[in-house]
């Protein structure tokens, strides 16, 4: 047989081989393609549902600085919590008791239905919102100063005394857990931020935070 009569069938098988390979590279490319165009397309849709809970979150915090204008209580800043105006730096519990003054029980009463409108105001304007309530209950320098500080006592009256703030509430028909609202009741003794301020204790304290957008309680 000729030379140029083996030519032609060696050079199909050829031109068959090298077609097979660009079909195969031709496959994984299309399978690498598509594989990082649905890895995008979900990386895009996380970005996005991070961008709209980042922009809610930023939303309600908003709306939790703005409750700073409120006439019954005072933000501070610098702790990020809240006081009640007409019981800054006064002495409304029983020294080294969780008895809470009665001279005190009204004022105690408004803050915490103002609290439950404004968070009413929230959650209508809202339904997702949500949030955790922190009651913090502390214990004066001067006034508790039969309690060992940094001791189980200490922090044991501290808690009871938020608790007692959380349960007079209740009895006032003050319940969060109407709306988004998980509870915290926290008893920090003798510290915490915000305790003193001015060089006069604070006995009660709240925080106000935000929760993640899809956390239900």
């Amino acid at each position: 047989m000729k030379r140029k009569d083996l030519f032609w069938p060696a050079f199909v098988g050829l031109l068959t081989i090298m077609f097979v390979i660009m079909l195969v590279l031709f496959g994984l490319s299309f399978k690498v393609f598509t594989q990082n165009t649905i890895e995008i397309t979900e990386q895009n849709k996380r970005l996005k549902g991070l961008e709209k809970e980042y922009l809610h979150t930023r939303r309600v915090n908003n709306e939790i600085e703005s409750l700073a204008s409120d006439t019954v209580f005072e933000y501070l800043p610098s702790c990020n919590k809240f006081i009640v105006r007409a019981l800054k730096g006064k002495e409304i519990f029983v020294c080294n008791s969780s008895e809470l003054k009665e001279a005190y029980l009204k004022e105690m009463i408004v803050a915490g239905h103002s609290l439950e409108a404004y968070i009413n105001r929230v959650n209508k304007a809202d339904w997702r919102a949500s949030f955790l309530l922190i009651v913090e209950g502390h214990l004066g320098s001067w006034c508790d100063n039969n309690i060992p500080r940094n001791s189980d006592q200490a922090y044991h009256l501290s808690y009871q005394r938020a608790l007692g703030i959380f349960r007079l509430w209740e009895k006032a028909g003050i319940v969060f857990k109407k709306q988004n609202v998980e509870i915290l009741i926290s008893g920090r003794a003798f510290g915490g931020q915000c305790r003193t301020i001015h060089g006069k204790d604070n006995y009660f304290v709240i925080q106000l935070l935000s929760k993640r957008v899809g956390d239900r309680l």
